[in-house]
């Protein structure tokens, strides 16, 4: 017998078994499938599969005749206990599906991921509830016109050079927007999705994603109103503005892979040196349950969108024209200057003119200085928004980050 038909037909029995396990954990009354029948409901996709090679669309047949029964078991559950969910029919689908995946070469790779993807929706049921519920009418809508945008318009703009200094492509600076508005999305559901009850870890840590600023902005208003939240306002502060550098080189990776290596000396020099720091400050914080509710806007809405596409194109053209008339100075001057309003367009302006326009080391040395320029703001924020001894104990940290920053750079 085939060896290879024999590995097929096990990764379909432990797929199958996969999601019958969370099914059987869900179980409830009179449902029809536990363990066993999506075991044998996977293995029925196999074995349907492979005899589809002697008789044309078996799999067809055998899938019409699952349907039929499954569409009796649930018309007979719904009578007995009127439960007229169908979650688990779907996945008794699905699984069919993937056991007919597993007999071809190239489904036999994918069928686990897609086992796997499955079985964790149907398992975090009650935090996609709770995530549901936690989503505004406001901000699904603003979501989903920003999908439409992203997903509808953005395949029709022209991807071509135009305009002085050619550096305006349209479809690859709304691109770029995309690309960033979807990492700060994504903090974002985080946030929503775990929620801000769980402390000041995970506030500090996934509102880094979304904004540094925002995180703390919020802090220095919370310690004002009371200094007995001191230790607790400033770990939140650190380790969000620590993760604001582990985000560049994220950024970097993704848009120039090739200036990856140069960032990563500096990048991680600050952020995790600032990650350690905010331990430290962690472990003497007697709050760590904080309520640290953050007002963060949602960033799949158009204006914030459309107001860092621009901030994003005029960054790209002015450093390539400081770098054409001041040299490598002239871009160092402007990644300090438009580091502070944002670190983002800076960091994909360098990415995207390294090597052709801009050498390696300049357009790292200038990403690193508009990431410390960012931090030196966010001081400020701390100063002029929170209490004096909320700014010197942010201020203190973020001195030793931009001064080991300054010192990774001499390494380039």
């Amino acid at each position: 017998m085939d060896s290879l038909f024999i590995l097929k037909f096990l990764i379909s029995l432990a797929l199958g078994a996969l999601i019958g396990i969370e099914r059987e954990r869900k179980r409830e009354g009179a449902e029809f499938a536990g363990v066993r029948t999506f075991i044998l409901i996977a293995i029925l996709g196999t074995i349907s599969a492979y005899l589809s090679q002697i008789f044309s669309f078996f799999w067809i047949l055998a899938f019409i005749g699952l349907m039929v029964l499954v569409s009796l078991s649930y018309l007979v559950t719904t009578r007995e206990n009127g439960d007229v969910g169908i979650t688990t029919e779907i996945a008794a689908f699905l699984t069919f599906g993937l056991g007919v995946l597993c007999f071809t070469d190239d489904g036999l790779q994918m069928a686990p991921i897609l086992a796997i993807i499955i079985t964790t929706l149907l398992a975090i049921k009650p935090q996609i509830h709770k995530f549901a519920h936690r989503i505004s009418e406001k901000e699904l809508l603003n979501t989903l016109k920003f999908l439409i945008v992203a997903f509808v318009i953005l395949p029709l703009l022209p991807n071509q050079i135009m305009g002085p200094g050619e550096v305006f492509n349209p479809y690859q600076i709304w691109l770029m927007v995309v690309f960033i508005s979807a990492i700060s999305f994504t903090g974002y559901i985080l946030m929503k999705f775990i929620g801000p009850e769980k402390g000041l870890g995970v506030t500090g840590i996934i509102g880094g994603l979304v904004s540094s600023t925002a995180v703390v902005t919020s802090m220095a208003s919370r310690v004002k109103e009371s200094e007995f939240l001191m230790k607790a306002g400033v770990f939140a502060t650190v380790v969000a503005s620590s993760m604001m550098f582990l985000r560049v080189l994220f950024e970097v990776s993704v848009i120039n892979p090739t200036l990856t290596p140069y960032l990563l000396v500096p990048m991680l020099v600050m952020g995790v040196l600032g990650v350690i720091l905010s331990i430290i400050i962690w472990r003497r914080t007697e709050i760590r349950k904080m309520d640290a509710e953050l007002e963060l806007a949602n960033p799949f809405s158009l204006k914030p969108a459309i107001i860092f596409g621009a901030l994003f194109l005029a960054i790209l053209f002015f450093s390539k024209i400081a770098n054409t008339y001041l040299g490598s100075g002239g871009v160092y001057l402007a990644s300090i200057i438009s580091g502070v309003a944002d670190v983002d367009a800076i960091t994909i302006s360098m990415a995207l003119l390294a090597p052709k326009t801009i050498s390696n080391t300049t357009a790292v040395t200038a990403i690193t200085l508009a990431s410390m320029s960012n931090t030196g703001f966010k001081f400020l924020i701390a100063l002029f928004l929170g209490t004096t001894k909320f700014a010197r104990n942010v201020g203190l940290v973020f001195l030793v980050i931009i001064m080991s920053g300054f010192v990774a750079i001499l390494f380039i």
